[in-house]
C-alpha cells in the first residue's frame, strides 16, 4: 500500500542510495518502521538488521520478532544480532545507554561488510536531532551541532534521510496506512540523559518559548554545520602542510589563536588523534613555539605531537610519523 507524504526524505541520500544496497537499522519502532517502507517502496534495496540487546526480557523478543514478521512480509533480507549489553557494559565500564550504542553500531557495520556494502541508513527524524542538539551543547560539546545526513565513519557511509522530518508527520504516515509499530516502553522513563530531555526539558523549553523548539534547533544546527563545511573548506586550501604532511609551524604561528586552534584541530583530526578537545588542542599549541619548553607532547592513543625543525608531526610509539592528507 502506497500512502501520499507532503514531505520527501533528504535527496542527497537517495540519491547515494540510488543502485545500491543499504543496511538499515531496524528497531521496529515507528521511526524505522517508515523509513524501511519509505524505502522499499522508492526501490531501494534494503537488508534490515536487528539488533536484541538483551535488556528487556519478553518486550525485545516480542520486538525481534515483529521486525522478522515484517521483513518476511516485504520480501526484504533480514539479519538478527543478539548482544549482551549489561554484560558489555560491566565489562567496559560503560553505561548501558552507551553500550548499546556502541554495540548497534559494530552490528550495522558488519551487516554492512557482509553485504558488500558501505552504506547503512539510520531513522533518527528532526527531534531526534533537536535533542541531539541540546545533549551536547549541556556537555559542552563545540557550537550548536547536531547530527548530519551524511557522515563517513571507519570505511561506512551513515546516512539519515529522515532528519529534517518531524516525528508527528511519520507518526500520522504510518496511521494513515494502518501500519503498527513497536513501542520500547524504557523511552518513556525518565532515566537517562536523553529521555530526561525529550521528555522533560523540550516541553519545558517549548512552554518558555510559546512555540515547537525542535525546528529553531534544528535549523541553528544546519547553519552551524554549514558554516564549519565552509571553514574546512577554506583550511584545506591553505598550503599549511609539506610535502611529507608535517605542519609547517611558520604559516601557524603569528596567527590569530582561533585560527591556530581551527588548524590545529583539523589537523589532530586528520592524523587519526581520537577523542580530540579543547584542552587538547590548547597543550598541543602551547608546544608550537621555538622556545617552548617541550618538544613532544603525549596524545590520547598512545600517540605523540612531535616538534621539530619548525614542523609539527603526531607519531605513533615506535616513533614512526603518521601521515596526514591535508
Amino acid at each position: 500500500m502506497t500512502t501520499k507524504i507532503d514531505w520527501e526524505p533528504d535527496a542527497d541520500c537517495l540519491s547515494l542510495l540510488r543502485g545500491q544496497t543499504a543496511v538499515l537499522g531496524l528497531s521496529g519502532g515507528r521511526d524505522s518502521v517508515a523509513l524501511l517502507l519509505l524505502l522499499h517502496e522508492r526501490g531501494v534495496r534494503v537488508h534490515a538488521c536487528h539488533v536484541h540487546h538483551g535488556i528487556r526480557g519478553t518486550a525485545a523478543d516480542a520486538d525481534a520478532d515483529f521486525c522478522r514478521t515484517l521483513c518476511k512480509s516485504l520480501g526484504v533480507p533480514y539479519s538478527e544480532h543478539r548482544v549482551d549489553v549489561p554484560a558489555l557494559a560491566a565489562q567496559r565500564g560503560e553505561s548501558t545507554e552507551t553500550a548499546a550504542r556502541v554495540a548497534r553500531r559494530a552490528a550495522l557495520a558488519e551487516t554492512a561488510r557482509c553485504c558488500g556494502t558501505r552504506f547503512v541508513v539510520l531513522a533518527q527524524h528532526a527531534d531526534d536531532n533537536a535533542e541531539t542538539v541540546l545533549f551536547r551543547l549541556a556537555r559542552g560539546a563545540a557550537g550548536c551541532r547536531g547530527m548530519l545526513p551524511v557522515h563517513e565513519a571507519q570505511g561506512i557511509l551513515w546516512l539519515r534521510p529522515l532528519l529534517h522530518v518531524p516525528r508527528e508527520a511519520l507518526t500520522a504516515w504510518l496511521q494513515a496506512r494502518g501500519q503498527t509499530w513497536v513501542e520500547d516502553e524504557t523511552n518513556a522513563v525518565p532515566d537517562v540523559a536523553r529521555n530526561r530531555l525529550r521528555l522533560e526539558v523540550l516541553p519545558a523549553l517549548e512552554r518558555a518559548m510559546g512555540r515547537d523548539v525542535s525546528p529553531v534547533l534544528v535549523r541553528s544546527a544546519r547553519l552551524q554545520a554549514e558554516t564549519l563545511a565552509a571553514l574546512e573548506s577554506a583550511l584545506a586550501q591553505l598550503p599549511l602542510t609539506d610535502p611529507q604532511g608535517r605542519l609547517y609551524l611558520p604559516a601557524v604561528l603569528g596567527r590569530p589563536l582561533a585560527f591556530r586552534k581551527a588548524v590545529l584541530h583539523r589537523y589532530l583530526v586528520l592524523a587519526g588523534v581520537p577523542n580530540v578537545s579543547e584542552s587538547l588542542v590548547a597543550a598541543v599549541d602551547a608546544l608550537l613555539p621555538a622556545e617552548a619548553p617541550a618538544s613532544r607532547l603525549n596524545l590520547p592513543g598512545n600517540l605523540f605531537a612531535c616538534r621539530r625543525e619548525k614542523r609539527l608531526f603526531i607519531a605513533d610509539a615506535a616513533g614512526r610519523q603518521l601521515p596526514v592528507a591535508w
